[in-house]
């Protein structure tokens, strides 16, 4: 070893433990608490009969017994094969944003390229996989993608308006295609929500939380919260009808469901007021420093 790396293991053990590691008396402390706590969390979501999860961009709805997923009410199946649609758009901006910035011209042509040999696949398959009045607005973006994507791949220099012109050329398209899958999605949701009342007792359908599970962007204005809504009430909105960011899968969404009902009852038993721990704990002292709430809230205004 030598003298430069002793300097550094005598620096190393010199230091006190950091907040937050193993070594750290308070955080095994808290780790204490925290593992019994969670413990408990586990059980109240056994101990309740019903609760609902929808992942964002599936359309499905899941039945959840006891913490158990127990049925799953099946989506409108245009829904997840337009989605490639828009991944198509996010691809191809990726693409033109790394030639236009020019930082790494090789990587740049290498996802060119990809795109196009991409959306070449895509175009053929477009009509394959979605209904007559889908696939062709469809496959009017596509096209138009392919032509920025084919003098791309051939050397051309991407420019500052090409993207958006395109994209401005089709954009009657692509609100079409919105459109039309955004009522059927709708539907679909709504019928599977009706489903899952009517085979709900009343008692239990009364209590039920409802976990739409998505990332932290794109929670606003979602259409599996509004199809719930039209079932549940807009009323049930931050009380029983909750948004789950970072929830990205079932198993995610079904935790964090957990946390929302014990987090419930931790504020009725310790505050009086079963939303107060779905705020930060420095709630109070936040909104009086910025003149009022601020975010999506939970609970009832």
């Amino acid at each position: 070893m030598n003298a430069g790396t002793e300097g550094a293991s005598d620096i190393a053990a010199a230091m006190p433990a950091q907040a937050g590691t193993p070594d750290d008396p308070i955080a095994k402390l808290n780790m204490t608490f925290r593992s019994i706590y969670g413990a408990n969390r586990e059980q109240v979501l056994e101990d309740t009969p019903l609760a609902a999860l929808t992942l964002i961009g599936t359309g499905e709805i899941w039945r959840v017994e006891h913490g158990r997923l127990a049925k799953c009410y099946q989506a409108d199946k245009t829904l997840p094969k337009i989605k490639g649609l828009m991944h198509a758009v996010l691809g191809a901006h990726g693409a033109w944003s790394q030639l236009l910035r020019g930082r790494d011209s090789i990587s740049a042509l290498k996802a060119a390229n990809e795109l196009n040999e991409a959306l070449g696949e895509a175009i053929e398959s477009v009509s394959a996989e979605l209904p007559v009045e889908l696939a062709h607005p469809a496959r009017d973006v596509l096209a138009e993608l392919k032509t920025l994507s084919d003098g791309w791949s051939s050397g051309r220099r991407a420019t500052a308006d090409e993207f958006p012109s395109a994209l401005k050329r089709v954009n009657p398209q692509l609100d079409q295609v919105i459109k039309v899958v955004g009522q059927a999605a709708y539907a679909a949701l709504r019928e599977g929500f009706e489903a899952f009342r009517s085979e709900s007792r009343p008692s239990d359908w009364a209590r039920c939380f409802v976990g739409v599970c998505g990332p932290g962007q794109g929670r606003r204005d979602n259409i599996e919260i509004a199809a719930a809504m039209s079932v549940m009430g807009r009323e049930a909105v931050g009380v029983r009808l909750l948004y789950l960011e970072n929830a990205l899968t079932l198993a995610d969404g079904l935790k964090f469901l957990a946390a929302a009902l014990v987090e419930r009852d931790l504020g009725q038993a310790v505050f009086d007021d079963q939303y107060r721990m779905w705020r930060d704990l420095l709630a109070d002292t936040a909104i009086e420093h910025a003149g009022g709430g601020f975010f999506p809230q939970l609970g009832p205004e």
